[in-house]
């Protein structure tokens, strides 16, 4: 959402990396991270980073998008819960975004998860040299032939270094990973130091109805061997649906900081669907600043009566929310509902964690929606909000694949500064600014073309002398095809 600004002050925490995808053409993950099948050598790339050997049939391709000019939203005053004031920015009304394909989609399925493909491996089984954290999030429902994005978090919560860990994402016959035919694909990472957090993303689909599980297991080379120190399970249930949801957002935020949701409504049949609504529902650690047009706030909720949603069409909608309170898991929910079809729902939720250092990093970006080929630009601000001086302040950040890195720009205060970087692979590195003053800022500005429609995640991340664990926060925003 335009000029939304993020505050993450000196802690080890790290904002997660985020990502859904759509279809072959359009998955994405962070550069630098591939995942592989399990004993193929030198495997051919194949889309969104991942490694593939052998092309699977194609998917639906997706539809296009149209963003339509932005209109402010004043939320009004609710006598039954305080909300903040709205802000002056402006914000896109629902994207309407056409699409010319019509193949029927059979009614909803009814059998619910039942499959474990492995075993169970209790947490307490685990002996760790250090304590080493993975983190799982996947989407409850996916549409049969549609892709499934897995969210992987690794987190170095102790104070050793994890060095060749190989990350395992093991599945059966009725999911697919694209480019192969494999159960197993595999991921490495050289190394991981105390406080450092990764993020991965993987993504599976499958042609067949019911709930289709994987595990993801951590293990470290010890010479010839690998040891296992930590593996999770995810179920993703694929059925037949008439509308989709696919909700967007960051995964941990700062007290004080602002969290943005992306919402994507799609209707999949080839039939019109009249009198669609729909509902989000929030928690109380989180309260609303700005929303997509037509709005209608109720006490802990948020409405849109969208009429008819044409066969094929999809519907783009955005909410930002202040993270007020501290909370472990501070959840948004949104319900989409129409004439005779089955109500559909997603859940995201966040962590929202106090605020203890002196060092605040927050960023922006200026167009979400993004149109492919189009120019976009991200703010990243350093503050020093304590008292003492700030030294050997160094920011790095990344970007995804879809989008292509054009321009860099570094200023403090009002003054343009010369700030030489290294740049490879969607990945900048500045050179160290010596010192920052009390109450002092700095703001990078990057120039990004869009390459292709889904969802990008801009990363940022700042090491300083006051402390020396990397503090990070990141963007998510929409690419659309014009």
């Amino acid at each position: 959402m335009n000029k939304s600004s993020y505050l993450i002050c000196g802690s080890a925490a790290a904002c997660l990396a985020t990502a859904l995808a759509g279809c072959t053409s359009t998955s994405w993950s962070q550069r630098g991270m591939a995942w592989a099948p399990e004993s193929v050598a030198a495997p051919s790339r194949g889309p969104g980073g991942y490694r593939a050997g052998r092309p699977v049939p194609p998917l639906a391709q997706q539809s296009p998008a149209s963003p339509v000019p932005a209109k402010p939203l004043p939320l009004p005053e609710n006598a039954e819960r305080e909300f903040a004031e709205s802000d002056r920015d402006e914000l896109p009304d629902p994207v309407r975004i056409p699409d010319n394909r019509s193949a029927e989609r059979a009614p909803r399925a009814a059998e619910g998860p039942s499959i474990d493909l492995f075993p169970s491996i209790e947490p307490e089984e685990i002996t760790l040299e250090a304590p080493l954290e993975l983190t799982v999030v996947a989407p409850a429902r996916r549409q049969v032939g549609g892709m499934a994005t897995y969210r992987l978090t690794l987190r170095n919560a102790g104070d050793q270094v994890f060095e060749g860990l190989v990350v395992h994402c093991r599945f059966g016959a009725d999911l697919v990973f694209s480019g192969t035919d494999r159960r197993e694909v595999v991921q490495r990472v050289a190394r991981l130091s105390p406080g450092e957090v990764k993020a991965i993303d993987l993504s599976l689909t499958s042609e067949k109805v019911g709930a289709h599980c994987c595990r993801f297991s951590v293990a470290k080379l010890d010479g010839d061997h690998e040891v296992e120190l930590v593996s999770r399970d995810a179920c993703v249930e694929f059925a037949t649906r008439h509308i989709e949801v696919d909700l967007l957002g960051p995964m941990q935020r700062t007290q004080g900081s602002r969290a943005e949701f992306n919402i994507t409504l799609s209707n999949l049949s080839h039939r019109a669907i009249d009198d669609v609504e729909a509902v989000i529902a929030y928690d109380r650690a989180l309260v609303v600043k700005e929303a997509s047009a037509e709005a209608d706030q109720r006490a802990g909720q948020l409405a849109w009566r969208l009429g008819r949603l044409r066969p094929m069409e999809k519907i783009q909608l955005q909410v930002e929310f202040e993270c007020r309170t501290p909370a472990h898991r501070a959840c948004v929910r949104i319900e989409a509902r129409g004439a005779d079809v089955a109500t559909e729902h997603e859940e995201a939720c966040l962590e929202v964690v106090a605020v203890p250092g002196t060092l605040d990093l927050r960023i922006s970006d200026r167009n979400d929606p993004l149109v492919t080929g189009a120019k976009g630009a991200y703010e990243v601000t350093v503050q020093n909000i304590g008292l003492q001086a700030a030294r050997r302040l160094v920011l790095e950040a990344t970007l995804p694949e879809n989008l292509k890195f054009g321009s860099a720009s570094v200023r403090v205060g009002d003054q343009l500064i010369s700030l030489s970087h290294t740049a490879e692979s969607g990945r900048l590195v500045f050179d160290p600014i010596d010192q920052l003053a009390p109450n002092a800022r700095v703001v990078y500005t990057f120039e990004v073309d869009a390459l292709r429609a889904g969802p990008a995640e801009f990363r940022a991340s700042l090491t300083s002398s006051l402390s020396g664990t990397a503090i990070s926060v990141s963007e998510p925003t929409t690419i659309v095809d014009p």
